[in-house]
């Protein structure tokens, strides 16, 4: 599954104001303010971690981006009173529905707990319905501005947004859409990467790499579709995606020898040389250890 409102790793961001990043009392700001943040919410967002990947794949939303808003809007929870509420109680839930009557607020009637599938499910249909709405009043941007304004929109509604230029010249902190992509993008590399059925491309990547002499020709054109390129690893590929799991799961770095660093490698020099001729003759053994890997990734993209 890929989203249906385009990559948020290629959205550019300046990240939080200085005004957003003083609430932790720092005085840091832009995208390293910005992940900061988010990295202080991981802990408390893995708690719901498989709530937001169920409702992200219902709605071919990026998982990262509902992190985003839940890391600016809440902080992940630990910004809310015993009864989900925050902003002197004129929001709900980790996404902070708008509750304040309309026309002074959003009017929205919350479903289900303040930390529940249902609550995500009713936050995620509002950004959906702001980002169509920017598609439609900006339809010469690019996918990936219309998601930045549908982002700013969830915060202060379309009319706030006026101009690409000048995205969140009304939003709260002068940052909103700018903080939660900067946020969302340092999710994306920390276990939230969007949801797709990489396995298959995965296995047959491998299975290129391993099968023999013909492998070695049509390795190179499946290492580039997944993103393992002669210029590194392509942002929001299925590759920069294995690399996070990956290094997740070896405790923040790609293991020599694994997988990844192997098709990594493979990419760079484009199996020419001495790596063709590891690929050749590799044999079984690897062909054992790569379909072990493989399976691996297939429960950590499936």
């Amino acid at each position: 599954m890929a989203s249906h409102y385009r990559n948020i790793m290629k959205v550019e961001t300046s990240g939080a104001s200085r005004r957003t990043a003083k609430a932790d009392a720092e005085n840091d700001e832009g995208v390293p303010a910005s992940h900061r943040m988010a990295e202080y919410d991981l802990a408390a967002m893995d708690k719901y971690k498989g709530l937001i990947m169920k409702v992200a794949k219902r709605n071919a939303v990026d998982p990262a981006v509902i992190c985003g808003i839940i890391s600016r809007e809440s902080r992940a929870g630990t910004g809310l009173d015993k009864h989900g509420r925050g902003d002197n109680g004129k929001a709900f839930g980790l996404m902070q529905i708008d509750t304040t009557p309309a026309p002074s607020g959003g009017g929205h009637t919350p479903k289900g707990e303040w930390n529940s599938e249902e609550h995500l499910q009713q936050g995620t249909e509002i950004l959906i319905g702001f980002i169509k709405r920017i598609q439609k009043k900006f339809n010469s941007w690019t996918k990936e501005q219309q998601l930045k304004g549908g982002i700013a929109a969830y915060n202060k509604g379309e009319d706030c947004v006026e101009s690409y230029e000048e995205v969140d010249a009304h939003t709260t902190g002068v940052d909103y859409s700018n903080d939660v992509v900067a946020r969302a993008q340092w999710f994306y590399y920390h276990g939230y990467a969007e949801t797709r059925n990489c396995g298959i491309i995965v296995a047959a990547a491998a299975t290129a790499i391993v099968g023999g002499v013909s492998a070695v020709v049509l390795a190179p054109v499946v290492l580039t579709v997944i993103g393992f390129g002669a210029g590194g690893i392509a942002a929001g590929s299925t590759a920069s995606g294995m690399m996070s799991a990956a290094a997740i799961a070896n405790g923040g770095g790609v293991a020599a020898g694994s997988l990844v660093a192997v098709l990594q490698s493979a990419g760079a020099v484009g199996l020419s040389g001495t790596a063709t001729a590891i690929v050749g003759s590799a044999g079984a053994a690897i062909a054992g250890a790569v379909g072990g890997s493989v399976g691996w990734l297939k429960t950590k993209f499936s």
